[in-house]
């Protein structure tokens, strides 16, 4: 299940944080590192502060920007202090590594992201994650760096994993009782959702119902909350595409 799961940093500037974050990793059985849009390579000062983690700087993926890290993923989970405005969709520590473990065991492609250590993730980063986790430190005094924040997630994380291995070793195998025929259900990828959002508002605008910058964003926060699965996502873009048919069937007529 840790296999499926991607740390991913948005444009680090220090390198040294790379490694610390690196080594944060390994030590809780993490090792997919992604860095989008990094401001530094991994370099010598990663290598060091890695300490032992060399393997997960080296096979870091290197991407363009934010989307292409986590294109192929179906849960992305932001990180930041700063989301008041997103209360409906906030998750702490532990629930974040329950849920991301939920959907890793399930075979999906999980990403929890980090941002900028000066000023986080953006607030159209954090509109592409359908869960926004916060860790609750002490108001008086918040901060954590960029290490401190990758290395507590990752104990989370590691913490679920020995619970769900623990759960599964009191359970008989599948194979004793019968497979009962359910599979879980699929998720649409990050870059699927995207498509979806951009496909929405350019059809909503076309009937005028979007007129303000506001409408968007709640319409993704709706949708990240509904939790879509892939068979309802296609249902709602081919009501989409006859809405667009309608349309200029019934211009065409006029």
């Amino acid at each position: 299940m840790l296999n499926n799961i991607r740390i991913v940093l948005v444009e680090t500037t220090h390198s040294g944080n790379i490694g610390s974050a690196a080594r944060a990793m390994k030590t809780m059985g993490l090792s997919r590192l992604y860095l989008a849009a990094p401001k530094c390579s991994p370099d010598q000062q990663a290598l060091a502060l890695s300490a032992g983690a060399e393997d997960v700087v080296k096979n870091a993926r290197l991407t363009e920007n934010l989307d292409q890290a986590i294109a192929d993923c179906s849960l992305v989970i932001g990180t930041s202090a700063r989301l008041r405005h997103l209360q409906n969709s906030l998750i702490e520590p532990r629930q974040c590594a329950a849920e991301a473990l939920r959907h890793a065991g399930g075979g999906e492609e999980v990403a929890i992201i980090f941002g900028r250590e000066r000023i986080g993730l953006l607030n159209e980063e954090l509109m592409k994650c359908r869960y926004h986790l916060t860790i609750p430190a002490n108001p008086d005094y918040s901060s954590l760096n960029l290490a401190m924040a990758v290395q507590l997630i990752s104990y989370e994380l590691r913490m679920a994993w020995l619970q769900t291995q623990q759960e599964q070793d009191k359970v008989m195998p599948v194979s004793a009782i019968g497979d009962t025929g359910n599979k879980p259900p699929l998720y649409p990828t990050a870059q699927q959702l995207e498509h979806f959002f951009s496909h929405t508002e350019q059809c909503y605008r076309q009937l005028g119902f979007i007129q303000n910058q506001g409408v968007m964003p709640k319409l993704r926060r709706l949708y990240q909350r509904a939790r879509l699965e892939t068979n309802e996502l296609n249902i709602l873009q081919g009501m989409l595409t006859a809405v667009e048919k309608y349309r200029i069937a019934n211009k065409d007529n006029s």
